[in-house]
């Protein structure tokens, strides 16, 4: 027999893996993947997630900096590379285009994760520092995928200079559409901060190092990208969807250009309570 599901009530209490201070023994540069990386410590702070689908409020990426979309799409196995760049970017960026009235969409990247959390930890603890850890999990981290800065470095990295150069003349944003595959998320589940309620001050740049780009190189044009960590702040109002399914996303604004109060970036995390239950949480998430 499988584990009972129990329905969390609409607000649940869960740790928050915020940044840790570089005073305390934080850092400022990470190397996604290796055995350092996973066991990173950071600062846990238990903090209210309220459910969004009991919520009258409508959430939007442009006033909260994500948006709940329900959305079928045409694969269901995630497995091969090639088949999600032909059949997922294409859907993905037709949902993108119809929920923000973007005129182009461009995915670059997709990352799908299967394993838990604690299994990439207990291979590191055996492993040397710099070594990789072909294991993808949830990530338990408050983050935004990429800084101001980074955002212009990933627009570089993935576009010839003349045309990245036309971009920003126009508005243009990062967004990430995440949704579970297989099987309803009923463990390690995806949290999003109310944009308006993360001040700029709580926002702290990281730069995250590429596999294979060198030890510590910070400046090398393709080598890596700048991303935000987040410092706790008490006034963070923190959301999810319980329980979502195959058949819905959570969009998630990583970097907007425009000036004018929009929601610019949003902070999330997976997290963890005493509700979860089943096998390891299966996900995509593919940002454009």
């Amino acid at each position: 027999m499988g584990a009972e599901v129990v329905a969390p009530p609409s607000v649940v209490k869960a740790d928050i893996n915020y940044y840790l201070e570089i005073a305390d023994g934080g850092t400022d540069t990470i190397y996604p993947g290796t055995a350092k990386d996973k066991l990173r410590p950071g600062n846990l702070v238990p903090m209210d997630i309220t459910d969004l689908r009991e919520c009258s409020e409508e959430f939007t990426l442009d006033t909260h900096g994500f948006q709940f979309v329900p959305h079928k799409s045409a694969e269901s196995n995630f497995t091969d590379d090639a088949t999600i760049k032909r059949v997922v970017y294409p859907e993905a960026a037709e949902l993108l285009k119809s929920v923000t009235g973007a005129t182009r969409v461009h995915p670059f990247s997709h990352l799908v994760r299967r394993q838990r959390w604690e299994t990439a930890v207990e291979a590191a603890k055996n492993a040397e520092p710099t070594e990789i850890i072909p294991i993808m999990t949830p990530s338990l981290l408050c983050h935004v995928d990429q800084s101001y800065d980074g955002a212009q470095q990933v627009l570089d990295q993935n576009f010839p200079a003349e045309e990245a150069a036309r971009f920003r003349k126009t508005r243009w944003a990062i967004t990430n559409i995440w949704r579970p595959i297989g099987s309803p998320a009923l463990r390690d589940q995806l949290g999003v901060c109310d944009a308006r309620s993360c001040d700029e001050g709580d926002l702290r740049k990281v730069f995250a190092v590429l596999p294979g780009s060198g030890a510590g190189s910070r400046v090398s044009r393709g080598k890596g990208f700048e991303v935000f960590n987040v410092a706790h702040n008490e006034k963070h109002k923190w959301y999810y969807a319980s329980r979502m399914t195959p058949d819905e996303t959570l969009m998630i604004k990583c970097y907007d250009s425009k000036l004018d109060g929009t929601a610019r970036r949003t902070p999330h995390t997976a997290f963890q309570t005493k509700f979860d239950v089943g096998p390891p949480r299966q996900s995509i998430e593919d940002p454009e």
